[in-house]
């Protein structure tokens, strides 16, 4: 079996044991990093080309992701990557906001001092990252967007609710994309480092209420940044 290289994304988070969990981590990679833009028509055919992987675990993959809301089945269509509008990005922002704030209450009222060592090391891990791929303009760095992933879901991972956690991680994916889609556009330069810091300090502080502040200010300035992108987002 080969994988193209520029596949691997998520795949590169865990060590899937199955070729349907293989195919579920290149093609969420491709999809949340937009190189499979919104909209786009998902045939097996062409995707068991792309990857080199058999139709099976192909499908297996993609009705995972209709349930994660990351792709879209259409009686008599097929798969399509799911569409992006700036509708859909401000219920996102504001259901984010909710469930991430929630939790980051929960976590400062549980964690303990392994849960603060490991936000200490995921934001160490990504102060040390460049967010653009040089090889790839106007693409997220792999390295940054795997330890990015890391430090936000670090700093709630101490909140007892394995289901909030996991709704959580869906709505961080849906993020992604519209992160993605942004890169490419001139915005006001963002201390993302700076943002990050100072979100964990106040976690680390055991200041829920500063820490959640913060992490409502920095979520609304990516969908600002990403809604001065409108008009590629109406386009798609």
């Amino acid at each position: 079996m080969s994988i193209k290289s520029n596949a691997r994304g998520r795949a590169e988070l865990s060590e899937p044991q199955t070729l349907g969990g293989i195919a579920l981590d290149v093609l969420r990679a491709d999809i949340l990093q937009c190189r499979l833009r919104p909209n786009t028509r998902l045939r097996l055919e062409e995707l068991r080309e792309r990857y080199g992987m058999s139709i099976s675990p192909l499908r297996e993959a993609l009705m995972r992701l209709e349930s994660e809301g990351l792709v879209t089945l259409a009686e008599n269509k097929g798969f399509r990557v799911s569409p992006v509008s700036p509708a859909h990005l401000t219920d996102l922002t504001e259901t984010r906001i909710d469930i991430e704030t929630l939790m980051l209450r929960r976590a400062v009222a549980a964690g303990d001092v392994a849960w603060e060592a490991e936000i200490l090391g995921a934001f160490h891990r990504l102060s040390r990252q460049q967010k653009t791929d040089p090889a790839a303009p106007g693409e997220i760095s792999r390295a940054w967007w795997r330890e990015h992933r890391a430090f936000h879901a670090s700093l709630s991972a101490a909140c007892p609710s394995e289901l909030l956690r996991a709704f959580r991680d869906q709505l961080f994916d849906q993020a992604e994309r519209y992160v993605a889609l942004s890169i490419g556009f001139t915005a006001k330069p963002r201390d993302d480092i700076g943002e990050h810091e100072g979100l964990m300090r106040a976690v680390l502080a055991r200041d829920a209420e500063a820490a959640c502040r913060l992490c409502e200010s920095h979520i609304r300035q990516t969908t600002a940044k990403v809604l001065a992108a409108t008009n590629a987002l109406t386009a798609i």
